[in-house]
């Protein structure tokens, strides 16, 4: 786990990461990271160009502290390798405490469907759950083609709640064009599970769950996929919370930046790294 003290701008990072002694940059856990801290100055750069968005030094900054809390504890505890990365940050100004955790890191990529079958991502989104909410979709065929995706408003739900209602959207979609034979994926652990036993226990879900029985019969399996994998789904819903909006877009060019970019690297079959952190208990003394 890592401490900072005020976050230092990025060119006086480099200026001390460039002066440092070479044998502390030869470490792969630091090249790694001067890797990361330029990648996230590009995304900043482009999406200052291309989305139109404010090139902020403290928020590249954060992204990268955000990122070495999470992939330092990779890093094993207590040994020379990690005094030493230690003391690297130290003379760049990003002071580490470490702490002993157990760390999990898996790949999670999205993967088409079957010849014949159309699988529907949808994910939905709440800002304070309750807040402002939004879900959105996409279905894709075996080949990563779009059929359609969505983007709708939702006003104040929860999270849960959200994530129903763009399940219901999406297969109501599927109704419309006739479409079955579909592999329904969603993110949500909850309503996954609740779908495999088509059972509801939760009274504001049912009308919504009525819906979506009612569609029931054109799903053919349910799956569930870490948020890693769902990306498209993810930026379609965040960009209904944006625009307050309820749209339906049939090409890819149509759908907003993140979206696009994100269906991209899926269609690829670009994986992305689920990391996940434990603290160890502590030893007996």
């Amino acid at each position: 786990m890592l401490s900072y003290r005020p976050t230092r701008p990025p060119l006086e990072v480099f200026r001390r990461v460039f002066d440092s002694p070479t044998s502390v940059k030869v470490c792969p856990f630091i090249r790694i990271s001067i890797a990361y801290m330029l990648w996230e100055i590009w995304k900043g750069r482009n999406s200052s160009r291309y989305a139109g968005q404010v090139m902020r030094a403290t928020e590249i900054m954060r992204h990268v502290t955000q990122w070495l809390r999470s992939t330092h504890s990779l890093v094993p505890n207590k040994t020379k390798r990690s005094r030493s990365v230690c003391e690297a940050f130290g003379l760049w100004g990003l002071h580490i405490i470490p702490t002993q955790t157990w760390t999990t890191v898996r790949s999670v990529r999205w993967t088409p469907p079957r010849a014949g079958q159309w699988k529907l991502n949808v994910d939905g989104a709440s800002q304070g759950n309750p807040g402002s909410s939004a879900g959105g979709g996409i279905l894709r065929d075996s080949t990563g083609c779009i059929l359609f995706a969505f983007s709708n408003f939702y006003n104040i739900q929860t999270n849960t709640v959200a994530e129903a209602m763009a399940i219901r959207d999406g297969l109501f979609l599927c109704e419309e064009q006739n479409i079955t034979n579909i592999v329904l994926e969603s993110d949500s652990k909850v309503l996954v599970d609740m779908l495999r036993a088509d059972s509801c226990p939760h009274w504001r879900l049912k009308n919504i769950w009525a819906d979506i029985m009612r569609c029931r019969g054109r799903i053919t399996t349910i799956t569930h996929q870490f948020r890693e994998g769902n990306q498209t789904a993810d930026a379609l819903a965040a960009h209904g919370v944006r625009s307050r909006r309820r749209t339906v877009f049939s090409f890819w060019q149509d759908m907003p930046l993140e979206a696009r970019g994100a269906h991209r690297l899926e269609r690829l079959g670009i994986p992305s790294l689920r990391i996940h952190c434990t603290p160890l208990p502590a030893s007996p003394r």
